[in-house]
């Protein structure tokens, strides 16, 4: 039995799949999030990432599953780095900012940005499946941030915070900011809109309240 030589061989063959399967998708994210309406092909894709028929479906059964696995792809990178940015922090105050920072930064990643726009476009909406892959990856996303929030309501540094209220209220602002961004809609500089959006929330977040319904300010040493 040759094994040296059966490993071998499926380590080149894995490592061709997957430049074929990386390929693809770049390509549909270059063609999909272009400007104006085209519909993209799948010739289209083909031809910009060099593959044939063949290929593509050996990796996708369709153009609507070649954007599902983009989509959760996508979704598994942005969640990733939402919880490096977490456990970065210091304390849970400041494990919200850095979530805000990371989830709004896309917009102003040139990169990142490009491939959100994909998201974006009114193809990608029509596809099958797509409005509950992103339901999930939003409320993955958001769980993050309620985990955060939860624990500085327990530990006391957050003692304003109602994690999956605050959460739902923060991603929105958030993702609306971004992708008004990714649309071309949004000239501000980042700074500028992290405060914003910083300062709308922190303020709430860090103030405890009372008997009386009202807030009072938490001071934190």
């Amino acid at each position: 039995m040759v094994t040296g030589v059966s490993t071998g061989s499926a380590e080149s063959l894995a490592e061709r799949a997957e430049r074929e399967r990386a390929s693809i998708i770049r390509a549909a994210h270059r063609l999909i999030g272009r400007e104006g309406t085209r519909s993209t092909s799948i010739e289209d894709i083909l031809r910009l990432a060099g593959v044939n028929r063949r290929i593509f479906y050996r990796h996708f059964d369709s153009k609507d599953d070649l954007i599902l696995a983009m989509q959760a792809q996508a979704s598994e990178t942005v969640l990733r780095r939402l919880h490096t940015a977490v456990r970065a922090a210091a304390d849970p105050a400041a494990a919200v900012v850095a979530w805000i920072e990371e989830y709004l930064g896309i917009g102003w990643d040139e990169r990142r940005a490009r491939d959100g726009r994909t998201f974006l476009s009114p193809e990608v909406g029509l596809t099958t499946g797509i409005a509950g892959a992103l339901e999930e990856t939003y409320a993955r996303h958001r769980q993050v941030l309620a985990d955060v929030l939860a624990r500085g309501r327990e530990d006391g540094s957050l003692p304003g915070a109602r994690p999956e209220r605050d959460a739902f209220a923060i991603h929105a602002v958030v993702l609306r900011h971004l992708e008004t961004r990714i649309r071309g809609h949004l000239d501000l500089p980042y700074a500028e809109v992290r405060n914003d959006v910083v300062d709308l929330f922190m303020t709430t977040l860090t103030r405890a309240t009372v008997d009386d319904g009202t807030l009072e300010a938490n001071r934190i040493p």
